[in-house]
């Protein structure tokens, strides 16, 4: 009797310790007594009987740091042989690692890994961080090897590598891709998908000097209105109930710099009372603020360029590089200047207008160009804008550091796998043209394809004509960003915070594994679990 009330009482502390990590909430407090477990065991004693005297005992309650920490560990452990089973069965991986400084300022890499299953459905796998303390190429191939070595994830199964733009993972000599490649050369390196995107949407802001400045002025001026309470409700009182409050202006993630300048542009009357008079009545420098914004707001080329870059990058938030081109074609067709101009006229705004001519000295034989009306001057800024994120879009579009020779190195590599049979992989594509020109189906897009092949339908073309399929797994392996590994730093941030800043490594993984797998963690069988823990120690067989 007394064993099984041990055992009830064992479970009810592991539930207690997955719902906290699964949360991604403290098991500790201030004090021991004041903990979250604590706490929350003693609101499950309330109900269990057995349970609140086993609270009050003296010893062995399983309770201690150590004991706790282990508890976590297996867990923890559970959930990694199930992701390993994972990648081990889509038998070819893409390896991710990106870096970043966590509360305490260490340098913490998150190591992470795509894989395709067999119904070609793609799937980010984030395994754990990683404590440095540098991050030179030599530094991280060891960290990658270690991580590979540890869970048997064989490096000649690795047929992709994503990184950031930065030197020390992307040189094409000592950098981590170059390392990894002397060692595999199929790792093809890929830049990250997330990371090429936001040259597109934020090019223009840092190599444009107008648009960089422009960008300052609303990030500023958002800064004007948000860091006072005072303002801040004063502000309100300006707005229409139906109006959306305004947004913070984010320096980095450029997909929240849309909703930053669409909230400007729905306040932009609203701004321009409330500047007006917080201009007056306040004496202090927000006053002075408030007046250098007010005359920049009232030009026309302030709120034209507030159109063009929001319509711009509003079609950047829910796009993939692919389609970016298209997405910059589309812009050309919608922003209609005399559009705007009639919307400028109903806020009262300065008109356009051109600049006065300067007299060209005798020493320069090349005049300036004179722009003969306000639209011309204006549609010569706005395809400066667009040029210079097309630019920025072109200057990142590559998949390799070597993109002269990705192609041979997907189908004419020879290793262990033998990826591709090439006679037979003209075969089967021949043969899969013929059976989409049979059943009328479009074919414009890798993605079209993919749906052909990954849908319920698509199963017997797997079977028919594995050699394309193999083409298709090794394609999505390396081509394709949830952005997981990104989504892992909020992660870090939300675990360990300011009071949580003293976390030892070990902890802070095995935390992180169950938080960011929470529908596994969910799935824990708990009497395994607790079986596992008897075992560790001869004195919990005898409790």
């Amino acid at each position: 009797k007394q064993m099984k009330e041990a055992r009830s009482t064992l479970i009810n502390i592991l539930s207690s310790l997955q719902y906290l990590s699964c949360q991604g909430l403290s098991v500790r407090g201030h004090t021991d007594e004041e903990s979250n477990l604590k706490q929350l065991l003693v609101l499950l004693a309330e109900k269990i009987p057995e349970f609140k005297s086993w609270l009050n005992r003296t010893k062995y309650r399983w309770m201690s740091h150590n004991v706790v920490n282990e508890m976590i560990e297996i867990m923890a452990h559970d959930i990694l042989r199930t992701l390993m089973k994972e990648i081990h069965e889509a038998g070819l991986f893409s390896i991710i690692i990106d870096e970043t400084a966590d509360i305490s300022v260490r340098e913490q890499v998150s190591v992470c890994f795509h894989i395709v299953n067999k119904d070609l459905d793609t799937e980010e796998i984030f395994f754990s961080f990683y404590n440095t303390s540098n991050v030179i190429s030599q530094a991280l191939s060891s960290l990658l090897k270690d991580v590979l070595l540890r869970f048997n994830f064989p490096l000649e199964q690795c047929r992709g590598q994503r990184y950031d733009g930065a030197a020390n993972v992307t040189g094409c000599r000592q950098g981590l891709q170059a390392l990894v490649q002397e060692d595999e050369p199929r790792a093809v390196y890929v830049h990250c998908l997330a990371h090429n995107c936001k040259p597109g949407g934020t090019g223009c802001g840092t190599k444009h000097c107008r648009m960089s400045n422009f960008l300052t002025l609303i990030r500023e001026l958002i800064s004007l209105v948000k860091s006072s309470p005072k303002r801040l409700a004063w502000f309100k009182e300006f707005q229409r109930a139906y109006k959306e409050t305004l947004r913070s202006f984010c320096p980095t993630r450029w997909t929240l710099r849309a909703a930053s300048l669409q909230s400007v542009a729905s306040n932009y009357s609203e701004l321009l009372e409330f500047l007006k008079e917080l201009s007056v009545r306040d004496k202090s420098d927000a006053g002075g603020k408030a007046n250098g914004f007010l005359f920049n707001l009232q030009k026309f080329d302030t709120y034209f360029t507030l159109m063009l870059l929001k319509q711009l990058i509003l079609y950047y938030r829910a796009i993939n590089c692919t389609s970016i081109k298209q997405k910059v074609n589309f812009v050309k067709d919608s922003l209609n200047f005399g559009q705007k101009q009639q919307t400028a006229e109903k806020l009262d705004l300065e008109s356009p207008s051109i600049l006065r001519p300067r007299k060209v000295p005798r020493r320069f034989d090349d005049v300036p160009h004179t722009f003969q009306s306000p639209e011309e001057l204006y549609r010569q800024k706005y395809y400066e804008v667009i040029d210079c994120v097309t630019n920025s879009v072109q200057s990142i579009y590559f998949f390799s550091v070597h993109p002269h020779d990705r192609n041979q190195k997907v189908c004419n590599w020879k290793g262990r796998l033998n990826d591709i049979d090439k006679g037979k992989l003209q075969l089967h594509c021949n043969m899969f043209l013929d059976i989409a020109k049979q059943h009328s189906i479009h074919l414009s897009t890798l993605q079209d394809v993919v749906d052909v092949f990954s849908s319920k339908k698509g199963k017997h073309l797997r079977e028919l004509l594995p050699e394309l399929t193999k083409l298709i797994k090794l394609v999505l392996t390396y081509c394709t960003c949830d952005l997981l590994h990104i989504r892992s730093f909020s992660t870090l941030r939300r675990i360990k915070t300011y009071l949580r800043s003293t976390m030892g490594q070990a902890r802070l993984n095995h935390v992180a594994i169950l938080h960011g797998h929470k529908h596994l963690a969910r799935k824990i069988n708990l009497n395994m679990v607790a079986n596992e823990f008897i075992r560790w120690t001869a004195s919990r067989h005898n409790t």
